[in-house]
């Protein structure tokens, strides 16, 4: 039996900084990859526009709330899903328009419905965290996984993803709900995402921070860090994580 398999890849895009001189980098990381689930954080209206351009064979959330063009989204391949619905959820975050960002999609051609998240939990260097010194992240970890219990249908294959600014804590505890990132399925060491030289602003930081998870009904086929330039820039001060899974 022949199982539908998924390319997706997580990719935070750095707010605005340095843009537009990224951009054309930016264009060519998604013509050659092309996922087939894109998932984005630090999102703008300006990089939003741009994308929808030039993968204009993608669908991605619409919606009124300001978090979709100027935090994040969530982009899929038309002619292989079709959006079922969507929502966004409370889990905690210190910025005003973070959220729990997901949507479920129908495989086109068949009945097989998945569920897709992404978040971008709060920066460890944020002032509210550097002055009483506890992290906001182990709340925000706690409540996704609260979110993803309550959202989650029964045999559903379930992904959630994003920069989540920390390389222990989110990947420790989403097991305790079945989540565990595409490269502890595969006994693979977690490459460190961050920073990308020469395009970030620190380059002392060697940090394993942005994530894709799975529930036990998606299994991860493969999983890289891609550390893609198109000249002499990367799209982003964070590498992409790609992996592609079986449904």
């Amino acid at each position: 039996m022949q199982y539908p398999r998924l390319s997706i890849v997580t990719y935070n895009l750095w707010n605005t900084e340095r843009w537009p001189q990224r951009a054309e980098a930016l264009n060519k990381f998604l013509d050659l990859f092309t996922p087939d689930i894109l998932c984005i954080q630090e999102l703008r209206e300006e990089t939003q526009s741009f994308i929808d351009k030039i993968i204009p064979k993608h669908q991605r959330v619409n919606d009124d709330f300001p978090g979709w063009s100027c935090e994040g989204n969530i982009y899929w391949k038309s002619d292989l899903l079709e959006e079922i619905d969507h929502g966004t959820e409370d889990i905690g975050m210190l910025e005003e328009h973070r959220r729990l960002f997901w949507v479920r999609l129908k495989l086109n051609g068949g009945a097989r419905i998945i569920f897709v998240s992404t978040a971008h939990f709060t920066y460890q260097g944020h002032e509210k965290e550097m002055e009483p010194g506890i992290s906001p992240r182990l709340g925000q970890t706690r409540r996704t996984m609260e979110e993803l219990q309550r959202l989650v249908k029964n045999d559903e294959p379930a992904f959630f993803m994003g920069d989540l600014n920390d390389s222990v804590i989110p990947a420790r505890l989403m097991g305790e709900v079945g989540y565990e990132s595409c490269f502890k399925a595969l006994n693979m060491i977690s490459p460190p995402t961050y920073p990308c030289n020469p395009t970030a602003k620190y380059l002392n930081m060697n940090q394993a921070i942005d994530w894709i998870m799975a529930n036990s009904y998606a299994r991860p086929l493969s999983a890289t860090v891609p550390h893609f330039y198109f000249g002499d820039f990367a799209p982003s001060d964070h590498w992409p994580v790609l992996a592609v899974y079986e449904i």
